[in-house]
């Protein structure tokens, strides 16, 4: 008899009948999965790897907090998409993650985040600034692809101290894209790894890699050239030294973590402030609201949006580790090699831990005895989102630029999630725009 214990097992004939539909969007069979299995359940990830699934804020809590030492994330991050984008702060495990981060992270503290506000918010504006010309033409237009270059140009100026038209940047947030759409195939997809590598599909996408690692190379080249450095991410990261040699990043390393500062830093802002426009459009009087209400009230609203929307539509929407011991969590005893599949998105949604909780209520979190305990869109433990206070204060700019200058009107019906890496919009997020001030 094993002396194992796993949680309901899902059908492996069902999850190979769906593997079709789970490859383009897993999170309807997912949830309807939790609906028959409960919060915690096994299944066969693309028919083949066996896996436990779970919306257990103590499970996730247990995996990626209490225990994190006997977890490490998985094979699909570290291999799969490691050798994409390199061994940055979000592939890297073990005891070189942690020398990375303590190199890296006293340059994400909020004070020092703070000094790139200016940086920012000339971003920002240059984007408020187009939109004039979208609200005269009164055209709808897309505003996950506003979002999308807006926070691009945004980590290239704060990392980089350069417009996306210097050093070929443009061309880098188009691999990037392309690259994200393959990656999320090969994991979803594992029983067609082998066709990927005979066609050349893994070669092709590697070579885009290797194209983005040059962009990157050539802007680390010229910094180093130069006299005057700017005050960016990119300075700080070249000035970084580690406590045992004293000795910095060398090339390659550097370019990893500038390379994971693209990757993880824009796509996750961009998707949360275009379901931002989104819901807000759907409930256009949470925005009249908003836009009424004086300091402090105003700022306490916009956070509280921010809040719910990370809540309902949570950039990393999944995350994953697999155990390095024996373990035992909750009720189930699970062998080494476990591979957990931990749903965020599934989390925030959780009737156990929210009230109407497909619902958008940015109220909520003007309750005082709010639990948030089933509330990660950071993540949790050591591995808590090093980008946290950067992306709280980027969203914060932003929203409040769109909602003081425009009113919009939402023309897209309905949404759909696409989960890719990042959970994005699949359809355009349309709108109208027009002067607040009319």
């Amino acid at each position: 008899m094993s002396k194992y214990v796993y949680p309901p097992v899902a059908s492996r004939i069902k999850g190979l009948i769906h593997a079709g539909r789970f490859i383009k969007n897993p999170i309807g069979i997912i949830d309807g999965a939790l609906k028959e299995y409960g919060s915690t359940y096994t299944f066969f990830m693309g028919g083949v790897q066996k896996a436990i699934l779970t919306t257990d804020p103590k499970a996730v809590r247990h995996v990626l907090q209490k225990h994190h030492k006997t977890y490490e994330k998985s094979a699909i991050v570290t291999d799969i998409l490691g050798k994409y984008v390199g061994h940055g702060l979000l592939t890297a495990t073990g005891d070189y993650w942690l020398r990375q981060r303590r190199l890296i992270q006293p340059g994400f503290q909020k004070q020092r985040i703070e000094s790139l506000r200016l940086l920012m918010q000339t971003e920002v504006d240059r984007c408020m600034k187009g939109w004039e010309q979208k609200a005269k033409s009164k055209q709808p237009f897309d505003a996950y692809e506003e979002m999308n270059q807006l926070t691009f140009r945004i980590v290239a100026s704060t990392l980089f101290s350069t417009s996306l038209e210097e050093h070929g940047l443009l061309h880098l947030s188009e691999l990037i894209s392309t690259l994200q759409d393959f990656i999320i195939r090969e994991v979803r997809q594992p029983y067609k790894r082998w066709w990927f590598k005979i066609s050349g599909k893994i070669r092709q996408h590697l070579e885009m890699a290797s194209g983005a690692r040059e962009v990157i190379r050539a802007v680390i080249q010229d910094r180093k050239r130069e006299q005057n450095k700017p005050d960016d991410l990119l300075t700080m990261l070249l000035e970084s030294v580690y406590e045992d040699t004293g000795e910095g990043m060398d090339d390659e390393q550097l370019i990893d973590e500038c390379l994971i500062l693209f990757v993880a830093g824009h796509e996750t802002s961009a998707n949360a402030l275009s379901w931002m426009i989104y819901l807000l459009g759907k409930h256009p009087d949470e925005m009249r609201r908003i836009k009424a209400a004086s300091e402090p009230t105003r700022s306490v609203l916009l956070r509280n949006v921010i809040y719910e929307t990370l809540r309902l539509y949570p950039p990393g929407w999944v995350v994953d580790r697999i155990s390095l011991t024996v373990d035992q969590v909750l009720t189930y005893t699970l062998p080494v090699d476990t591979m957990w599949m931990i749903y965020i998105r599934g989390m925030h949604r959780n009737p156990s831990y929210w009230e109407v909780p497909d619902n958008f209520v940015p109220d909520r979190w003007s309750d005082p005895h709010l639990n948030k305990e089933a509330y990660m869109p950071f993540g949790a433990g050591p591995r808590l989102c090093i980008g946290e206070h950067f992306a709280m204060m980027e969203m914060e700019l932003i929203l409040s630029d769109i909602l003081r200058l425009w009113d919009f009107q939402l023309l897209a019906e309905v949404v759909h999630e696409k989960p890719l890496v990042t959970l994005r919009p699949d359809e355009p997020i349309l709108i109208s725009i027009r002067s607040a001030s009319r």
